[in-house]
C-alpha cells in the first residue's frame, strides 16, 4: 500500500525503469514513518519518508498529532515561508497527501537531529551541539515571524495557579508533588501581568525535531502549527527535553554538572530572544512542563525498565525534576526581585 501509493503521487508513468522498496521503517510511537528509497532518481530526488500520524495517541507533555492532511498543510505553509525568507532554514519539501493511507509524503533529508548530539562527548567538547542549539533558536524564531499576530496581556499569577493545578490533577495520583519552595512560591505569587507576542507553535519544538542537514540546512520537522500561543510555549518544551534528558542526571550528586546544562540552555534561549534573559512567563511555563515531563518519563521507565531496575530510575527521574523546578524557581524569584 504505502509504495504504490506514493508511486501514483510522483507518476511513474514519466519513467518505465525505476523500483520503490521500503528502506526502514518505525512503527510505534506517535507516527508510523517508513523511509522509502528509489533505484533511480524521481523529481531529483531517490529517497522520500511517509508518515502516518497516530491521531489517537496522547501523552501529558504535548498535544495529540494532528490527521495527515492537517500535518501536511501546516508543510506546506512553512516550506513557502521559509522559500520567501530565503535562509539556510527550511522543513522537509512536501511531496503528497496520500488520502488512501491518510498518510503524507516529503522529502529525506540526509543529516543529524540535536538529540543525536546530546551525549557524554558533546558534554566534553560541545562546539557542534551548541552551534546546533543556535541553529534551532533562530530556526524558531524563523518560524514564529510566519504571521504577525496582536500582543495579549497574560497574568502571571494565573500561569502560576496552572502549576498547581497541573501538580494537583498529574503529580498527586501518582505520589508526587513539587518542591515545598516551590508550592510555596506559586501559592503566593503576586498579582502581575506581561505583554506577550502570539505565534504559530510549532507545537512539539524539540531535539529529535530539528536536523542538522549535511546540505549545510537546519531543517524543522513535524511542525504542527494548529495552536496560537506564546513563544515560550516552544521553547519551554526544547529545553525540558534537553535539561531533562538522563545523561544530565550526575548533577544530582556532581552540581558541576549543571554548568554544562544551563550553557546548552541559554544558548538556544539567548539565539532565540537575542539578549541573555529568560522572562518570567518562560519559568512559569517551564515549571508547568517539567512537571508534564516527569509524568511522561516515569510512564517511559515504567514501559521499558526491568523491575529491578524501575526504582532507581524513578528515584534518579524524581531527583533530576525536583532539582531542575528549584532552579527555575530561584531564577523566578531572583528575576521578580530585580
Amino acid at each position: 500500500m504505502v509504495l504504490s501509493a506514493l508511486s501514483r503521487a510522483l507518476d511513474a508513468s514519466q519513467s518505465h525503469d525505476w523500483h520503490l522498496s521500503i528502506e526502514r521503517q518505525r512503527l510505534a510511537g506517535r507516527s508510523n514513518i517508513y523511509v522509502v528509497r528509489s533505484e533511480t532518481p524521481v523529481r531529483s530526488h531517490s529517497r522520500w519518508v511517509v508518515k502516518q500520524p497516530h491521531t489517537a495517541w496522547s501523552q501529558d507533555d504535548v498535544d495529540s498529532p494532528l490527521t495527515a492532511h492537517e500535518e501536511f498543510l501546516a508543510l506546506q505553509r512553512l516550506h513557502a515561508h521559509f522559500k520567501r525568507m530565503d535562509v539556510p532554514f527550511r522543513v522537509p519539501t512536501p511531496v503528497a497527501y496520500l488520502p488512501e493511507l491518510d498518510a503524507f509524503a516529503m522529502e529525506y533529508v540526509a543529516g543529524v537531529t540535536i538529540k543525536d548530539l546530546l551525549n557524554y562527548r558533546s558534554a566534553l567538547r560541545p562546539a557542534n551541539l551548541l552551534d546546533g542549539l543556535s541553529a534551532a533558536g533562530t530556526f524558531l524564531r524563523h518560524l514564529h515571524a510566519l504571521e504577525l499576530l496582536p500582543t495579549v496581556d497574560v497574568d502571571l499569577r494565573g500561569e502560576a495557579e496552572k502549576i498547581l493545578a497541573v501538580a494537583e490533577e498529574k503529580l498527586h495520583p501518582l505520589g508526587l508533588s513539587l518542591p515545598d519552595r516551590v508550592r510555596r512560591t506559586m501559592v503566593e505569587f503576586p498579582a502581575l501581568s506581561v505583554t506577550s507576542p502570539q505565534v504559530w507553535l510549532h507545537g512539539d519544538f524539540g531535539p529529535a525535531n530539528i536536523l542538522l542537514a549535511e546540505d549545510g540546512s537546519t531543517v524543522g520537522l513535524d511542525p504542527a502549527l494548529s495552536t496560537v500561543g506564546h513563544p515560550e510555549d516552544d521553547l519551554v518544551r526544547f529545553v525540558a527535553l534537553v535539561s531533562g534528558v538522563i545523561r544530565l542526571a550526575p548533577e544530582i550528586v556532581a552540581p558541576p554538572v549543571a554548568g554544562i546544562r544551563r550553557r546548552l540552555e541559554n544558548r538556544l534561549l539567548q539565539t532565540y530572544y537575542q539578549a541573555p534573559t529568560r522572562p518570567p512567563l518562560f519559568e512559569l511555563k517551564y515549571l508547568h512542563q517539567l512537571a508534564r515531563r516527569w509524568c511522561r518519563l516515569r510512564e517511559l521507565a515504567q514501559q521499558h525498565e526491568q523491575n529491578a531496575l524501575l526504582a532507581t530510575r524513578l528515584r534518579v527521574i524524581g531527583s533530576q525534576m525536583r532539582l531542575l523546578m528549584a532552579d527555575s524557581e530561584r531564577r523566578l524569584v531572583h528575576c521578580l526581585r530585580g
